[in-house]
């Protein structure tokens, strides 16, 4: 038998509310309803409202600064842009979503999705639909601060319209955090004006020599899935060549930054050094230890410590956002054995091997980020050799689960994204949602100390084998909500059987989205089918 403690089936919000009041009563949005806010930073916000309404409802809506209105935006006079918590009291007369934070006030408009049919998802007009809210009160805080998701546009291209897409889901489902992969071995995606050949060549290869995109094509082609097939809006002819790829401006790169905050939501560049640089070898020889367009950079040269140092200037001029992503991992360290510059500077440094000259790099550019007004972020790997407290520590090998321990001991803020639950180009079977949802993601043994420094929880997409959107999607949601819900909801309110009903229910707004999201019959345990089945029936 399922325990349940849903209380109305009216109230659908993911991630789970702190708390949830509902009184006997709806109130009725109509054409010509008053959106008002009553300091002109939430006049984005307001609009970002609108946007959301008006296409399902086809209304007008008037929106302009003040305190009376059908809609009422409030920011709270002891403005904090660290407190992302919110209230949202919808009564009869009306609506009205406080806080002390932007973000708390998006937070708010995302529960009012939530209430609202899941038909307000529509981009067209929804003929004959009464637009009803329930009357509730809603006090809500987040858990964690960073909640993310890191998308991989490298291995496989995202244009603009689909990276804002994946934004707006995002934002709905109150993630905080868009961590954005933009270089690796196989392209490099963001145009620094100081080295064009990065983008003129480096964003572009020939699919046919690259095994990923080989592998992808053979699946698509076996499997008769057009999902897994590269997109032919992402080829070209280059040099009498068909190559594959794409690239982002500084000017597209700012677009998507701004969109991104008005949804309140933090870009978080990568540009992973010194690893994962065959692109940037191949583009400028020099970069590399033997100047063969081999992996990795030669740290020991100045030259290339200057070119790291000058493309993350151009970054830091795009990206706001107090922290940046170095990455850090699966260095070929090995390749500086036998390089007589980065023998040199162990020498210089008093560095005893490899691992130490890794961590002396890292150093060396957390220095220049500090002095940027940056934050310097890595994955786990940046530990080995030492690193310094003021680095934060993305733990990715799930099999190393005591990399939280060390990095929280020697007082470092750590982001979890184990392999065991948040890889989310990993297959999927009928148990994933459940273990992602029932397991801890934080490690349990830490002290209230450590948990202290455990900034939140973050999923990564790499995408290797993720050719498309809807490949993306596919393997993103619905387990996408289970994440949401880890990261935001706090430990003592979480609780699967309820998630199941909610779950359940919003796949009728995952289709209004019209995102290809992987069936719950296929990701169900035999009682969770149970329910799934019984209430599709009601919903029907």
């Amino acid at each position: 038998m399922v325990s349940v403690v849903v209380s109305n089936a009216s109230i659908n919000i993911v991630p789970l509310p702190s708390s949830v009041k509902e009184t006997n009563g709806t109130y009725q949005l109509r054409d010509g309803a008053t959106v008002v806010y009553n300091n002109k930073l939430l006049k984005p916000a307001a609009g970002y409202l609108v946007e959301k309404l008006a296409p399902a409802t086809g209304y007008s809506f008037e929106v302009r600064k003040g305190v009376r209105g059908d809609i009422c935006l409030v920011l709270a006079d002891n403005k904090n842009p660290e407190d992302e918590s919110y209230t949202l009291s919808v009564s009869a007369n009306g609506i009205v979503i406080a806080s002390a934070s932007y973000k708390g006030i998006i937070h708010g408009i995302s529960s009012l999705r939530q209430l609202l049919p899941h038909e307000i998802e529509s981009p067209s007009k929804v003929a004959g639909k009464v637009w009803t809210v329930p009357t509730v009160e809603i006090s809500d805080k987040p858990a964690y601060e960073w909640r993310g998701m890191m998308l991989d546009p490298v291995r496989h291209f995202y244009s603009m319209e689909e990276t804002k897409r994946f934004l707006d889901h995002m934002a709905l489902y109150k993630f905080s955090k868009f961590h954005w992969h933009l270089i690796d071995s196989q392209a490099w995606r963001i145009e620094i004006k100081k080295y064009p050949l990065l983008t003129d060549k480096g964003a572009w290869r020939d699919p046919a020599k690259e095994n990923i995109d080989v592998a992808c094509e053979k699946m698509a082609k076996e499997g008769n899935d057009p999902a897994m097939k590269l997109p032919r809006a992402y080829f070209k002819t280059k040099d009498g060549k068909e190559v594959y790829g794409g690239y982002y401006s500084q000017k597209e790169i700012k677009e998507i930054v701004a969109y991104a905050a008005v949804r309140g939501i933090d870009v978080v560049p990568e540009l992973d050094m010194p690893g994962h640089n065959h692109m940037a070898t191949r583009c400028y020889p020099w970069l590399g230890c033997a100047h063969d367009g081999t992996d990795p950079l030669c740290v020991g040269s100045d030259a290339t410590l200057k070119f790291c140092k000058n493309v993350y200037k151009e970054v830091f001029r795009l990206f706001p956002f107090g922290y940046a992503e170095i990455g850090g991992d699966e260095v070929q360290r090995k390749k500086w054995e036998n390089c007589p510059l980065c023998q040199e500077r162990v020498r210089k440094e008093g560095l005893k091997d490899m691992a130490e000259l890794q961590s002396w790099f890292t150093r060396e550019m957390e220095k220049f980020f500090n002095k940027h007004g940056r934050r310097l972020i890595g994955w786990d790997e940046i530990l080995e050799g030492g690193v310094s407290p003021t680095a934060t520590v993305n733990w990715w090998q799930g099999y190393h689960t005591d990399v939280v321990q060390k990095s929280t001991s020697g007082g470092n803020e750590v982001i979890c994204c184990p392999t065991t639950f948040c890889y989310f180009d990993y297959g999927q079977d009928s148990t994933t949602i459940k273990k992602l949802y029932t397991s801890d993601i934080v490690p349990a043994d830490l002290t209230p100390q450590q948990k202290r420094l455990v900034k939140g929880i973050q999923a990564n997409i790499w995408g290797e084998y993720i050719p498309t959107e809807a490949r993306m999607q596919y393997m993103v949601f619905p387990r996408i909500l289970a994440l949401a819900e880890k990261a935001w909801t706090a430990d003592g309110s979480q609780n699967w059987d309820d998630f199941v009903y909610r779950l359940v229910g919003q796949t009728m707004r995952l289709d209004a989205l019209k995102i290809n999201y992987r069936p719950l019959e296929a990701a169900a345990t035999p009682g969770f089918l149970d329910i799934y089945r019984r209430l599709k029936a009601e919903q029907k």
